[in-house]
């Protein structure tokens, strides 16, 4: 993931296009009925650790910290870092996250392996949003010191929404939504690799303690072209 830059003037494109648009052309979704879509591939999951039940696809959080190369189901879509494209999912931990970075999420996929994230994450003992939202701290000509900046979490609700990344154009966005009163939360955005060959995005859960069996479920996977 790229260093973080203030949530300004570009995040604030987000909300346009994390928006319901009447003509969103959709590229792939997965309502999970009758098992997963042939176009997802486990990349070093075991079989044992995911299964689709009752309109939903359940996945083990892997033991241990996440790591490069951690096991995922991906699937691989026609579309560039510099087009826009928007996924969404809903994400429900099935056990309690009993230790700080166990995790659940989305991730965009590019050449190979993960480099955006849209998580709910265990940090400090709460269950929040993760990556935060990057706050500038510093004083004005330090924009660029990443030292200087707080990262804020907002703790998860039940009525936030999906999880969502909306790639624009060479940036990605971490947003949430929409929530009952049709609003959209962001959060975090950074610069994307361009010349790449391949892009998709994954499902990943992991961090959970050594023995522990968690399980998280996601639901209403989608992509579309707004």
């Amino acid at each position: 993931m790229r260093t973080p830059t203030t949530f300004s003037l570009a995040a604030t494109m987000l909300f346009v296009f994390a928006a319901p648009c009447r003509s969103e052309d959709v590229i792939f979704e997965d309502a999970f009925k009758d098992g997963p879509s042939k176009k997802w591939e486990p990349v070093g999951l075991d079989k044992k650790d995911y299964r689709v039940k009752d309109g939903g696809l359940e996945m083990r959080v892997q033991n241990g910290p996440a790591k490069k190369g951690m096991p995922v189901l991906k699937v691989i879509l026609p579309f560039k870092t510099t087009d826009t494209v928007i996924v969404s999912v809903k994400v429900t931990p099935l056990d309690e996250f009993t230790a700080d970075g166990e995790f659940a999420g989305v991730d965009l996929w590019t050449d190979g392996s993960p480099e955006f994230a849209a998580k709910k994450e265990r940090v400090k003992g709460k269950l929040v949003f993760a990556p935060g939202k990057y706050v500038f701290k510093g004083k004005k000509g330090e924009e660029g010191d990443v030292e200087k900046y707080e990262v804020k979490y907002t703790e998860v609700t039940k009525d936030a929404g999906d999880l969502r990344i909306t790639v624009d154009r060479g940036t990605a966005f971490f947003s949430v939504g929409p929530s009952p009163k049709g609003e959209y939360t962001g959060f975090f955005h950074s610069a994307l690799q361009r010349d790449v060959k391949e892009c998709g995005f994954c499902l990943t859960a992991a961090g959970a303690p050594e023995k522990a069996n968690h399980w998280v479920r996601f639901t209403d996977f989608k992509v579309v072209k707004p």
